[in-house]
């Protein structure tokens, strides 16, 4: 296989993983955002997830390299305001840092005229893109690591509780992440038989390879309990389940009422 090919693999492993990890560290931190998409590109999550909004990540100066340099090679007609507004800094900041890498040979400019500026990302920039490329998915893999141990031990305490077979209540982001947990470690003895979710939108859809079902169809599915895998809705959904005598002894809880 050609280098450029190996790259692009190692790109979209990349941006796969780094969606995938920052979505678990957040949920991992508890944070209410049931209704992030993931199906963005590292510089396209700006749309769900700017940098300038990042409560939990501040970018540091080699990721803002990164960021910078892969932003040329996928444009090289972007603004100094563009890359501003992705990264969250100021202009000033934008036009420093291209500077830096100018005088590092990492980038060129061509002026077509006094507003109108391309940038050219060099040989030499390119593999030091690669390179901020693999250090940003080893940090990210240390920390997707961290938070899947926290998902997995409560998991195994639901397992050890004896439950085997389960229905998850709320087909958001929790119910995403549990779910990619279980698949990435076929090794626990528990099975999410469907999702249960209220919205009518999502019902007979597929999430990750689950089935997503109305309360009514919950008979139809022998189960151990139902895990309320909501973080915005969970004292609600609890209510709704003790209102209709299910067993309160099968309502698992991830998050505390």
């Amino acid at each position: 296989m050609r280098h450029e090919g190996i790259f692009y693999l190692l790109r979209n492993v990349v941006e796969t993983h780094v969606r995938f990890s920052n979505k678990l560290f957040i949920f991992a931190c508890n944070s209410p955002l049931d209704d992030v998409e993931l199906n963005h590109s590292i510089i396209e999550q700006k749309k769900v997830f700017t940098l300038s909004e990042n409560t939990f990540f501040k970018p540091t100066v080699l990721y803002k390299e990164y960021m910078i340099l892969d932003m040329i090679e996928k444009n090289a007609h972007m603004t100094q305001r563009e890359i501003s507004q992705e990264i969250g800094i100021a202009v000033s900041m934008v036009n420093s840092y291209l500077d830096q890498y100018e005088k590092d040979k990492l980038i060129k400019r061509k002026k077509h005229s006094t507003k109108s500026v391309e940038y050219l990302i060099t040989k030499k920039g390119e593999e030091r893109r690669k390179l901020l490329n693999i250090w940003y998915l080893k940090s990210s893999h240390d920390i997707y690591l961290s938070a899947k141990d926290n998902i997995t031990k409560f998991l195994n305490q639901i397992i050890d509780k004896g439950f085997k077979k389960i229905l998850l209540y709320g087909a958001g982001e929790v119910a995403e992440i549990m779910l990619r947990v279980m698949n990435d470690d076929n090794k626990l003895p528990l099975e999410v038989l469907a999702v249960i979710d209220d919205d009518p939108h999502k019902i007979g859809q597929i999430l990750i390879n689950s089935p997503i079902i109305q309360m009514n169809q919950i008979n139809s599915f022998e189960h151990d309990g139902i895990l309320v895998s909501s973080y915005k809705h969970h004292e609600k959904i609890n209510a709704h389940l003790v209102s209709i005598n299910y067993p309160q002894e099968k309502i698992i809880n991830f998050f505390d009422n």
